[in-house]
């Protein structure tokens, strides 16, 4: 006799987004809550399972063009609501932070963009340490093809096939439930141009302000 599956208690922040979109698609079988602006604020069970930390904003402008509103709102976004609501839900099982490459590899324009995501690394690492019996996952992609870029359509064309898609991030982190995963690092070429900047970052600084800078 097939063993029934139980239902996961999964909650989505930034369920609006691309990402999580695809995600709710691939979840059908799991109980789903979803967070977001656009959503009233959803019953939380008293166990949740999973935490997908998907929530996330970005403005890509000089440091001085910034506004303290738009420095505060990525921290408050990135970072401290994320912070919070782990915090707060403590799931049980596995934690996902969308995070970003810009936490490992910034670039010109992403200044606070790039040390939102970092802290969220940084969270994480420690989070990991503080608490072993649970699965925490970090998800750190470059350019994927989403609205979150709907005011910097140039950079997509720049980045070109390097971008990937909501779909393809969305099936690495499906693969990730429940397994001991660190981190997923999406795409590949990026990943291996951040493990380099870690052994050579003057280096790959240098290339980076010629190669890297498309924002």
């Amino acid at each position: 006799m097939k063993k029934k599956l139980t239902r996961r208690n999964i909650v989505i922040t930034g369920a609006s987004g691309d990402i999580a979109q695809e995600l709710i698609q691939r979840l059908q079988n799991d109980n789903l809550i979803l967070m977001s602006r656009s959503l009233p604020y959803p019953e939380i069970p008293e166990r949740v399972d999973i935490l997908i930390n998907n929530a996330g904003f970005g403005e890509f402008e000089e440091l001085e063009n910034l506004s303290d509103e738009q420095i505060e709102e990525m921290f408050k976004v990135n970072t401290l609501d994320l912070m919070k609501l782990t915090r707060d839900l403590q799931p049980q099982t596995q934690v996902i932070n969308i995070a970003s490459m810009a936490g490992k590899l910034p670039t010109a324009k992403s200044t606070v963009y790039a040390a939102s995501k970092a802290a969220v690394l940084a969270f994480s690492d420690a989070l990991r340490l503080e608490k072993p019996e649970l699965i925490v996952t970090t998800v750190n992609t470059g350019p994927v093809r989403t609205k979150f870029h709907k005011d910097n359509r140039a950079y997509l064309e720049k980045v070109g096939k390097n971008a990937i898609s909501a779909a393809y991030v969305a099936s690495k982190i499906e693969k990730a439930l429940g397994k001991r995963k660190r981190e997923i690092n999406l795409p590949v070429q990026l990943a291996v141009v951040a493990k380099l900047r870690a052994l050579f970052p003057k280096s790959v600084d240098f290339v980076g302000r010629k190669f890297f800078n498309y924002k």
